[in-house]
């Protein structure tokens, strides 16, 4: 039987909610709503994805279609007990669509807004369909249909939410990562620790992963900890693997340099340090 477009989603370690998020959370409970403007498109590409996301969830025998059809907002996002962001979203994904063919508008970005931990649940939840709708064709059976635009929207759609969350938390955290107007350059400025090495390493590892090379000005880092250290390790070792390695860590600070120094190995694998 011949087999549906599927949407090729990122995995869970390039966009999927990190265990220790949670706890970083918790300890930022008061961080303010996110919102997000999704990648520019024409609203008939978004309803299109309204409709697409319909049929899946209808297919998968999903309460979520329905909650979103009748208004309501008590879906249980992914088995957690949380309330679902997704119907909300879709809808007001929909409204705004609807609203932009009426007044003739040829693109739209359309605008959400929700706390990290919900987007974080809302990528979560984009990963689990995928991996439903990939086993459902592997056994020959019928998936709703996906166009390739499609696809490519909403792999830039994910990749947007990805971004944005990681700059909002590394900005909360004593850090700035801000990108210099080159494709995989970046200048980090602050205190790279435990706070926000998770953001930052998610980020940068969406960055390899869009086929770009690293190139990161250090110059204005003022504190690094051992965690930062692993993740400079872990972003080299991902590069070699993907082959686009070294990693390029550019006029590093002198604090930056002696932890180097110190905690990692001459010359580091993956890594070039261009002084």
């Amino acid at each position: 039987m011949k087999t549906a477009n599927l949407l090729r989603l990122p995995c869970s370690g390039q966009l999927g909610l990190l265990p220790s998020r949670k706890t970083e959370y918790r300890r930022i409970a008061a961080m303010a709503t996110v919102t997000i403007h999704l990648p520019t498109a024409s609203p008939q590409a978004y309803l299109a994805w309204v409709t697409w996301w319909r049929e899946v969830e209808e297919l998968l025998g999903s309460d979520l279609a329905r909650e979103m059809a009748a208004g309501e907002d008590d879906g249980q996002a992914l088995g957690h007990g949380v309330k679902s962001i997704v119907p909300e979203h879709v809808r007001l994904l929909e409204q705004q669509a609807r609203q932009a063919l009426a007044e003739g508008t040829a693109e739209i970005s359309p605008e959400l807004s929700a706390d990290p931990e919900a987007w974080d649940q809302w990528l979560d939840y984009w990963r689990r369909r995928k991996d439903w709708l990939e086993a459902l064709a592997l056994r020959g059976l019928r998936v709703p249909q996906t166009p390739t635009d499609l696809v490519t929207l909403w792999q830039r759609t994910l990749r947007t939410i990805n971004v944005e969350l990681s700059i909002d938390l590394a900005h909360l955290k004593n850090l700035e990562l801000v990108g210099t107007g080159q494709p995989g350059s970046f200048r980090l400025s602050g205190e790279l620790d435990l706070m926000n090495v998770e953001a930052v390493s998610r980020h940068l590892q969406a960055e390899l992963r869009t086929e770009e090379r690293l190139t990161l000005d250090v110059s204005g880092v003022t504190f690094i900890d051992s965690k930062g250290l692993a993740m400079l390790l872990q972003l080299a070792a991902l590069a070699l693997e993907l082959g686009y390695s070294p990693i390029v860590l550019r006029a590093p600070s002198e604090v930056l340099r002696r932890v180097i120094e110190v905690g990692l190995p001459s010359p580091i694998p993956g890594i070039q340090i261009d002084s």
